[in-house]
């Protein structure tokens, strides 16, 4: 089992990700089969190709940041995070709670991310 600093490495490797714009990098990662539920609700992808290509359309655009520890509990791990999203003067701010699911060396098999359109907020 992944131990819990290797976890909340990997979390904050993929919000500097998320922020650099990489999805290459965040693709990798996360298991070959892994799925991703973003917003939860919404047809969960499945496989790094598909979470790839999704991010490649948020990386770099959607700026996160960690509003809370992150909390591990095993092979799970679930943390508060800011996304800031829009051209400057007109930046919109969304709470997301992410939970994520690792396999053993620490790569990601699963990520559900809890947020709503009705929580955006201006930014400031």
């Amino acid at each position: 089992m992944a131990s819990p600093d290797d976890i909340r490495a990997v979390v904050n490797r993929y919000v500097k990700l998320m922020n650099a714009g990489d999805s290459d990098a965040i693709a990798e990662l996360y298991t070959e089969a892994a799925t991703l539920e973003d917003p939860v609700g919404s047809k969960p992808l499945a496989g790094r190709g598909a979470i790839r290509d999704f991010y490649a359309a948020s990386a770099g655009v959607v700026v996160l940041e960690l509003s809370g520890p992150v909390r591990v509990c095993g092979s799970e791990a679930a943390f508060p995070m800011v996304a800031t999203i829009g051209p400057e003067g007109r930046r919109s701010c969304l709470d997301i709670i992410d939970l994520m699911t690792f396999d053993a060396a620490a790569n990601i098999r699963s990520m559900r991310a809890f947020w709503s359109p009705d929580g955006m907020r201006p930014a400031g």
